[in-house]
């Protein structure tokens, strides 16, 4: 069996680390001189595993001034329905949401022809901020069509997501997504607590159950704090 090499080992003493907070966010970490000593290696070889750790988002290097811990990025699949709470509790954090609104309001032409209603025929529509260790990163407007989920406008949504609501109630059959990079409205940049110039990425979602459209979404993620990715096997 081939050894493995050492940048690897340099690697893993560097992310344990910082797992075990004996280096923090903002935090330098030792410099390459520090680490080939500890290591008996060549500098070289230490530049290897630093450039690894920079590529995989948990360091960021800076001429001069050295290495220093990245602030993690959350990470969602576009093609994923995953929810969001769940995807936050997986890593670790604490997931809150705020419900900013719910109600039923008459279609406008674009939610009318999206969601396959006649204009003004009433509908509901939610808005709420959801919350990683207490940071906004994703607010969602959620157009939903009331023969597809009637008791929706009924919900707290304390205990459950709208999504898990969603999921429980109106069985997926299809999803259409479209993702674009947006300057979002005043409102929501504060719902977000972002600044005027931030971009946010934006997933225009469809669902279809039982034959019919269920839900119009508009998904809004600080593109500072979020990332997409998309796998797909053959």
């Amino acid at each position: 069996m081939a050894k493995r090499p050492l940048f690897e080992d340099i690697k893993d003493f560097i992310k344990k680390q910082i797992d075990d907070k004996v280096y923090d966010i903002g935090e330098k970490i030792p410099t390459e001189m520090e680490l080939a000593k500890t290591f008996s290696t060549s500098r070289q070889t230490v530049n290897k595993a630093l450039r690894d750790l920079v590529l995989d988002d948990i360091i960021e290097r800076f001429p001069r001034s050295g290495s220093f811990v990245k602030e993690k990025i959350a990470q969602s699949s576009i093609l994923d329905l995953k929810n969001i709470a769940d995807e936050i509790r997986e890593r670790g954090n604490h997931y809150t949401n705020e419900l900013v609104s719910l109600n039923k309001i008459k279609a406008n032409e674009r939610v009318a022809k999206v969601l396959h209603v006649v204009k003004d025929e009433e509908v509901y529509i939610s808005q709420m901020i959801h919350k990683e260790n207490g940071i906004p990163v994703r607010f969602d407007t959620r157009y939903i069509k009331p023969s597809a989920a009637q008791n929706y406008i009924k919900q707290s949504f304390r205990d459950m997501t709208p999504a898990e609501f969603l999921k429980q109630n109106c069985p997926v059959q299809r999803v259409d997504n479209t993702i674009e990079a947006v300057i979002v409205s005043q409102e929501i940049q504060e719902y977000l607590d972002i600044s005027k110039s931030e971009p946010c990425l934006r997933i225009s979602r469809v669902v279809t159950s039982k034959d019919e459209i269920a839900s119009y979404s508009k998904l809004y993620y600080p593109s500072s704090r979020y990332k997409l990715n998309s796998t797909f096997h053959k």
